[in-house]
């Protein structure tokens, strides 16, 4: 019995250990205490089972399986970490939308993280060529002994557990009632975590949304009637649907968005009204990218149009899929298990662009130089209402393999569907800037000899070159406009989906002028809002993300919109102070920022109040509990009759 505990207890307690520090450097007491609980508690259950096996060969041959199983988990969730900084714990789909995001990359990550691959299996083999072959079998007083210890790990786990409740981060939280994969596996370890996960999974786990009134920093001052006309506000009585409605989770909501407080229309309200517009989400777009002589088009429209300084577009779990959610929808995704894109397909929709300038008889269209199938794209355009859909290799004849694909290619078939529209709306999802940066890249490789002379690093080269291509895409666009007599009557809207994750910190540091080193400034994007028209010199050094687009351009176009319904702000509000929230919870403002793994704010300029670092820790759980909550529970229909 002693051995067969043994040989599991080594096993999982060095493979936690080794994930612990690849993943998180180091670990805290009570982290270390609580993994040891939990490695104990999964030690026993395994010996448990393996003693009901009658014969040695076969009790032999359920310790290897489980044991190579456990090693093979483990370093699927440590190259997982690695990419999207985030686990998968047992959730196959996620996993398999990794390996789709190009095996290139995993294989680059397994290269880079190999010692502690080989690490997870060295202890497996040393027991297999130490231990004897017998495993024996448990006595009824050994069961005892086991059961014992059994209930005294599982007890004292929860007693920490239970006694640790002041924080949305506390261990009782995140062991109950909020969704944080990450801080999960830091805290509990990646066998318990994944028990969690699967746990929710079965039972369609929500987060418990409740909003602390006293220190909402939006807390809401009620509006006369005149006052509400230089407010983004509707007449939507929250406290009376509160008052009205009997689901539980409704009403919680509804008593939310009775207390934020909608924001200021500006200077900007009403800029655009009546233009044309193309909004493009671009592959991994990054502010280096954006150079006088590599990427002159995208150069110009960064500077002669609406600088955004400290605009951020946070990797979320989903990376692309997450980064479009957030864009289109204003919201915050859903962490863990769940890609927040794909369901929501059939929810009510609120404020999502195609739809509402379709109402304003805009033709509409969208397009992307990938297939239709993948994150269900297709699927989701199809419910949008577009007037003409393309994609590769399917209304778009181009060639696109391995998450490549041109945006020359698909710019020159498409510019043409609308360009001659008295009205239109234009979609674009881009390509040329994914990863991998290397000779693989069909895209990429054929502007490389425009590098030459460039000493950088080879993956950056790649990048830029990719980028390259995007800036000729853009070129073509803005020529076909001006051709037409479009280009003062249409707005360009370009926003990253996330940050180039494929380069490391270190290499998009060779042309950053913000230190990425650090891990809240690693995920900045950029922004670029662009008409020939407007010719004012205007620079935004709010800090900003990707859910604050949505609720800028319908501010911007005099679109009627209620802004206490979207998590993300419109940038340009005086009300608006701006913030970054990041997957793990960390965000940034103009003030500092917080790390919600240290629980430490570093300022960037001085508080006059004490409690502003609490207020936006709990201002940053409310929203993402609220967001979430939003998408479980489909609440624009019951808002948006």
């Amino acid at each position: 019995m002693a051995k067969n505990l043994l040989k599991y207890l080594t096993i999982i307690i060095i493979l936690e250990l080794i994930l612990h520090f690849a993943c998180f450097k180091g670990i805290s007491l009570t982290q270390l205490i609580m993994l040891l609980l939990f490695s104990i508690i999964f030690s026993i259950i395994n010996t448990f089972i393996i003693s009901i096996i009658k014969k040695d060969k076969y009790k032999r041959l359920f310790f290897i399986i489980t044991t190579l199983l456990l090693v093979i988990l483990f370093s699927a969730e440590l190259v997982y970490f690695k990419i999207y900084e985030s686990f998968f714990t047992f959730n196959g789909i996620v996993f398999i939308g990794a390996l789709k995001d190009g095996l290139d990359k995993i294989l680059l990550t397994i290269f880079q993280n190999g010692i502690y691959i080989i690490a997870f299996f060295i202890p497996l083999i040393v027991i297999l060529l130490k231990s004897s072959k017998e495993f024996g079998s448990i006595n009824k007083q050994e069961s005892m002994v086991l059961g014992l210890i059994l209930l005294l790990s599982i007890s004292y786990s929860y007693f920490i557990i239970d006694n640790d409740k002041e924080n949305d981060d506390s261990l009782y939280n995140l062991m109950y009632q909020v969704n944080l994969p990450k801080l999960n596996v830091e805290n509990f370890g990646l066998l318990e975590t994944s028990i969690i996960n699967l746990k929710r999974t079965i039972f369609d786990f929500e987060e418990i949304q409740s909003a602390k009134e006293d220190i909402l920093t939006n807390k809401r001052t009620v509006l006369n009637q005149d006052a509400k006309d230089n407010y983004n506000e509707l007449d939507i009585d929250f406290d009376e649907l509160a008052q009205n409605e009997k689901n539980p989770k409704i009403k919680e909501l509804h008593k939310y968005f009775a207390n934020q407080q909608s924001t200021e229309k500006n200077e900007f309200t009403n800029v655009f009204e009546g233009k044309n517009l193309i909004f493009i989400m671009a592959e991994s777009f990054d502010e280096i990218a954006i150079d006088k002589k590599l990427t002159p088009t995208l150069y110009k429209m960064k500077n002669e149009g609406i600088k955004f300084n400290n605009y951020f577009s946070p990797k979320y779990p989903a990376s692309t899929a997450d980064g479009e959610y957030m864009l289109e929808w204003g919201l915050l995704p859903v962490i863990g298990n769940e890609y927040s894109l794909i369901d929501l397909v059939y929810n009510k929709r609120a404020y999502l662009l195609p739809l509402k300038f379709k109402e304003m008889g805009y033709k509409t269209y969208g397009y992307h130089n990938y297939f239709g199938y993948y994150n269900l794209r297709k699927k989701y355009f199809s419910t949008l209402n577009f007037d003409k859909t393309r994609y590769c290799e399917d209304g778009i004849n181009m060639k696109c393999s391995h998450f490549h694909g041109s945006d020359v290619d698909m710019m020159e078939q498409t510019i043409d569907d609308y360009i001659n529209q008295d009205k239109f709306y234009a979609y674009y999802i881009t390509l040329s800037g994914h990863g991998s940066y290397d000779s693989s890249n069909f895209v990429a490789e054929k502007h490389i000899n425009k590098l030459k002379g460039y000493n950088y690093p080879y993956n950056l080269k790649y990048y830029l070159a990719a980028n390259i291509d995007f800036d000729i895409a853009m070129n073509k666009l803005i020529t076909k406009l001006e051709k037409a007599n479009k280009l003062d009557d249409t707005v360009i809207v370009v926003s990253s989906d996330h940050s180039p994750y494929y380069l490391s910190n270190e290499q998009v540091n060779q042309r950053s002028k913000v230190n990425r080193l650090n891990r809240i400034d690693r995920d900045r994007g950029s922004l670029l809002i662009y008409n020939s028209g407007f010719k004012k010199n205007i620079n935004i050094d709010k800090y900003a993300m990707n859910i604050d687009v949505l609720p800028t351009v319908l501010n911007m176009y005099g679109i009627e919109y209620d802004s206490r319904l979207l998590i993300g702000k419109d940038i340009m509000a005086n009300n608006n102070e701006g913030i970054v929230i990041f997957p793990d919870r960390s965000f940034a403002t103009n003030y500092g920022s917080y790390d919600s793994k240290t629980k430490k704010f570093k300022k960037y300029k001085k508080l006059n109040d004490n409690k502003y670092i609490q207020q936006k820790i709990d201002e940053v759980n409310n929203k993402y509990k609220t967001s979430v909550n939003m998408q479980y529970n489909d609440y624009y229909k019951y808002v948006l009759r």
